[in-house]
């Protein structure tokens, strides 16, 4: 669509400029809105979301890379292994990489200044689907993360992508999963204090969104991102992330019981 803005002579790529503005609108809500709720100091969600950026652009690489070696083995004879190899770290993240790496990341941050793990993570968790859901419209520019081929209501062409089929009809991925994470932000904003205290806010996002992205999958053109018994990469982490949900709530209500 637009994978380049020309800003003062430049040419930026504009999947990372409108990243790094979602990033941006995220830290701002996050230090300002999410961290008096947790009485945690605004310079420490501040670094704390540092820490997170490094670790989701760690983890989305590395698991973007780990997705495609299935395709680097099966097609090892016909390509130029240093030439794809260059062209994997230049481009291509996967979003539960980034996801598992920001959450390390911000667990070092705590560990390391002694910031109590769960007022810093429940105070980022309700920004991560608004971010991301900013993030796909920087893919829909791109032309990255693609639907299948569909001729139906809201078909997207692209015509001078480097990443998606050109001149051909696709199901609009980018945009309905950016709806998705909307809905996914104010769902828990509608229920952040009612879960104040508890882990149940980053259950209900792991459930959540587990639940779009195992479904939107099946949607997805893009399919070398590792294929295992039928479904992908992204789904099995899904279904593990689900389970995972479900688990934090049970770990609530028990402890509630406990304590009554």
């Amino acid at each position: 669509m637009l994978p380049y803005i020309n800003i003062f002579g430049f040419d930026l790529p504009t999947y990372g400029l409108i990243i790094f503005i979602g990033i941006v609108i995220g830290t701002i809500i996050a230090v300002f809105h999410f961290s008096k709720f947790n009485n945690i100091k605004k310079e420490d969600v501040l670094y704390a979301i540092l820490y997170g950026v490094i670790g989701l652009g760690i983890g989305a690489k590395l698991l973007y890379i780990l997705t495609n070696i299935p395709f680097l083995i099966e097609n090892y004879n016909n390509l130029d292994l240093w030439e794809t190899l260059v062209q994997m770290f230049k481009g291509g993240f996967v979003f539960y990489g980034g996801l598992l790496g920001g959450i390390l990341g911000v667990f070092i941050y705590s560990k390391q200044f002694k910031i109590p793990f769960k007022s810093l993570i429940l105070t980022l968790v309700p920004i991560i689907p608004l971010v991301h859901a900013i993030g796909r419209i920087g893919c829909l520019c791109a032309g990255c993360c693609y639907g299948m081929e569909y001729d139906g209501f809201g078909a997207i062409v692209f015509h001078n992508s480097f990443l998606a089929p050109n001149n051909v009809p696709l199901f609009p991925m980018q945009i309905v999963e950016a709806i998705c994470n909307l809905i996914i932000f104010v769902l828990l904003l509608a229920t952040y204090k009612k879960f104040l205290g508890t882990y149940k806010t980053l259950g209900l996002y792991l459930i959540s969104y587990g639940i779009v992205r195992f479904i939107l999958e099946f949607f997805r053109g893009d399919l070398i991102r590792g294929i295992y018994f039928s479904l992908s990469t992204s789904q099995w982490i899904s279904i593990v992330l689900f389970i995972v949900g479900i688990g934090i709530f049970i770990y609530e209500h028990r402890k509630k019981v406990g304590q009554e």
